[in-house]
């Protein structure tokens, strides 16, 4: 079926994907897009929250918001007229594993952003009065996500679920923490965290990948590593062996948020695309897949309601999520109880198998279709250690699932015996 909608030759993989590692312990990864003026990069650097020390929960995300404040060689002012003169632009952020940077140009403007992005990423200067201003933006943005109800309950859901595990821990951190980190703090955090080796690059756009990559290459070659850098290693985890429930007051919302979850399977496994079949039929496909309809077009009970499947290293999370009047919350989670055990009664039908494997099979090319796209499939096929050819092979590997498939792979991961519940809103 496929094969008759795109040549899967077509498709990014060996021989058109253009890949590289490099003596200072960085990858980089290219694909031409040669219509496009433009060029689009992304890539990571293997330092996030895990690496907060105790008491400081939100350092890595702090750090990496002050790296566009100024450099060594540009001060604030100097480095964002560089960038917006050539209406070109650069962004940072951090996460619990890594610090994402990304940008877009025109070609002939890609040595100067990335000249830009190393000063950025190796020599930030950490000014003072960015540094006030920024964290009071920080504990700005706390105190509103501490009114946010679906940032409540991903919260409350998190602690319940990863308990002292460092995923329990929000990125932003706290208003406590971020109030006891100094200057020093962050620079001490880049020394310790921050250089070429685990850096994966990937670039995409008007230019040859070849040419793409050695330019890359000629510019952060200069990065080199001056000690062994920290390493932090994700600790293990067994998810919660009983039901767990809470519930975060937040006074004056007209919605409550819920989350309902379990524990997901390795990313980009086979059972993972088992589950992400079942997750377009469960909470996805059409109007939100049958949550949707049972919950929001049947019963009128939520503003909207769905499920989705976590993506990254280490474990993740498989949610129904609902937004809610507070006083149907119970009757919400009565809903969606009645219709997970449904899912795991009965085999998915094979309209539903076919109409989502439609899908998944039709936006396939679709997510290609602009640099942006294809970006992100090079930095997930090295992330997640995948074949360079895995587009190519993934047509027939949704092929080949079944309704008894999806059946025993959601019996084998949600027990409702045992699932998280958090919400927050308005309580009853």
């Amino acid at each position: 079926m496929f094969d008759q909608l795109v040549n899967l030759n077509n498709l990014p993989g060996k021989g058109s994907i253009y890949k590289r590692q490099f003596d200072n312990g960085s990858t980089i990864l290219a694909y031409p897009n040669l219509t496009s003026p433009a060029v689009y990069f992304r890539g990571y650097l293997p330092v996030g929250s895990l690496s907060d020390p105790a008491g400081k929960t939100g350092l890595a995300n702090f750090t990496s918001a002050m790296l566009s404040t100024g450099t060594i060689q540009n001060d604030f002012r100097s480095l964002h007229l560089k960038i917006e003169s050539c209406g070109a632009s650069i962004s940072i952020s951090a996460g619990s594993l890594s610090t994402v940077f990304g940008g877009q140009c025109l070609k002939e403007d890609l040595p100067l952003i990335l000249n830009l992005l190393l000063d950025m990423l190796s020599e930030p200067a950490f000014p003072q009065d960015h540094f006030e201003r920024v964290k009071q933006q920080l504990l700005t943005m706390i105190k509103i996500l501490s009114q946010n109800t679906d940032e409540m309950a991903n919260q409350a859901f998190d602690r319940l679920y990863y308990r002292d595990h460092p995923y329990s821990l929000p990125n932003i951190g706290f208003t406590n923490t971020v109030n006891l980190i100094t200057t020093e703090d962050l620079r001490s955090f880049h020394q310790s965290y921050f250089g070429p080796v685990g850096m994966v690059f990937a670039i995409s756009g008007g230019i040859e990948p070849e040419h793409a990559v050695n330019l890359v290459d000629q510019i952060f070659s200069r990065w080199q590593p001056k000690k062994q850098l920290s390493q932090i290693k994700l600790p293990d985890f067994k998810p919660p062996a009983e039901a767990m429930r809470e519930h975060v007051s937040i006074n004056g919302k007209s919605e409550t948020d819920l989350i309902i979850g379990t524990s997901a399977p390795i990313t980009m496994s086979q059972d993972y695309q088992v589950s992400s079949i079942g997750n377009s039929i469960l909470g996805q496909f059409g109007m939100m897949g049958r949550i949707g309809e049972v919950l929001r077009e049947q019963s009128g009970l939520a503003y909207y309601a769905g499920s989705s499947l976590e993506a990254g290293l280490g474990p993740t999370c498989w949610k129904v999520s609902a937004g809610v009047n507070p006083s149907n919350l119970e009757k919400a989670i009565e809903k969606i109880y009645g219709e997970l055990n449904r899912f795991l009664e009965e085999p998915v039908t094979q309209a539903e198998l076919d109409d989502v494997k439609s899908q998944a099979l039709g936006q396939l090319p679709l997510s290609l279709e602009t640099n942006a796209g294809i970006v992100q499939l090079l930095l997930s096929l090295e992330r997640y250690k995948l074949n360079l050819d895995y587009l190519r092979e993934l047509p027939q590997i949704l092929a080949g699932i079944t309704a008894e498939d999806v059946l025993e792979n959601a019996r084998h991961y949600w027990d409702l015996d045992k699932l998280v519940v958090a919400s927050a809103g308005r309580s009853i």
